[in-house]
């Protein structure tokens, strides 16, 4: 038994004519009743009466309707999912994203996204990079965004965004008001750390404690959210280091200030990652159309560059 003598079937069930099924199907009257016979044979049943001048159906071949219907209902509602998939009118991608992209970034890309796309589902899913990792090797997430902390030969990573990170601090403490701050300034004054597997987190610890030792600073505490850090800072318990896009606004409006501590000038890089072998749905290569378009992020040009013959086709 076979798709083609089911087809057979059905259209010869909802015809009563071998000749107009043979018709509707593009194929020689002979050729479907070669089917129909081969199907019965396959069965071991009769499935139409042929002594009348309109074959009729037997009991065997009104069963068998009964599940052609539901076979061929289903077959038209995959066509019409699949025609939807491709013409961007359903579908879902799964986005898997540190902090600072899926807070500072994400939001205004999958704005976008929504008002070209707005029958597409996005699902944002936050941890810290190495979270994101795991879900993107685990195959969770479609897409994910995160800091580059080891190599992995399944994965493939773009870098598209470089940071700033600035020491941050209340206007009101008198440390800001110096043109210059050294490290061991710092020391009596609590710092705020995020929490632990941030990759900034890491790239800072090292920092100090190739300035100032393992032990430096004394006093701390662990924050996971980097919302809840700001504000810590802006209420006036010690000082941060923080990325410069997540307190651009407080900065500009007083809440917080710069501290200028001497031989800091640290970045870190942001990448988009995604399984070398995963193909890419058509939503998602929808998405990475748009995100090259978004110019805040500072190697959008590398989005670009690598994806370029998906974003030619769009």
């Amino acid at each position: 038994m076979n798709f083609d003598q089911l087809k057979a079937f059905h259209h010869v069930a909802h015809t009563g004519s071998f000749t107009k099924a043979a018709r509707e199907l593009f194929l020689t009257q002979p050729a479907v009743s070669q089917q129909i016979q081969a199907l019965e044979s396959f069965l071991g049943a009769i499935l139409f009466d042929r002594s009348r001048k309109k074959v009729s159906l037997t009991s065997e071949g009104n069963i068998l309707l009964s599940y052609t219907d539901k076979l061929f209902l289903l077959y038209e509602e995959i066509e019409a999912v699949f025609s939807h998939l491709q013409s961007l009118q359903k579908g879902k991608i799964t986005i898997g994203s540190t902090a600072v992209i899926g807070t500072y970034f994400l939001p205004i890309i999958i704005g976008q996204y929504n008002k070209k796309y707005p029958e597409i589902e996005i699902d944002l899913q936050m941890g810290n990079s190495n979270i994101v990792h795991n879900m993107i090797v685990d195959g969770k997430v479609d897409l994910g965004f995160a800091g580059k902390i080891r190599s992995h030969t399944g994965l493939t990573g773009i870098l598209i965004h470089r940071e700033r990170l600035l020491v941050v601090s209340s206007t009101d403490n008198p440390i800001t008001t110096k043109n210059s701050v050294s490290v061991n300034e710092l020391g009596k004054i609590p710092f705020i750390w995020r929490e632990k597997g941030t990759q900034t987190r890491e790239l800072v610890k090292r920092w100090f404690e190739k300035r100032a030792g393992r032990n430096y600073p004394g006093k701390s505490i662990e924050l996971q959210n980097i919302e809840a850090v700001k504000r810590m800072v802006v209420e006036g318990y010690g000082i941060t280091v923080i990325p410069e896009i997540a307190v651009r606004r407080e900065i500009h409006v007083g809440l917080l200030k710069r501290v200028n501590l001497e031989g800091f000038d640290l970045s870190f890089d942001y990448y988009l990652f995604y399984l070398k072998r995963k193909v890419l749905s058509r939503a998602t290569e929808a998405f990475l159309e748009v995100l090259s378009s978004i110019k805040t992020l500072s190697h959008s040009w590398n989005i670009e560059k690598h994806f370029q013959p998906i974003l030619k086709k769009i």
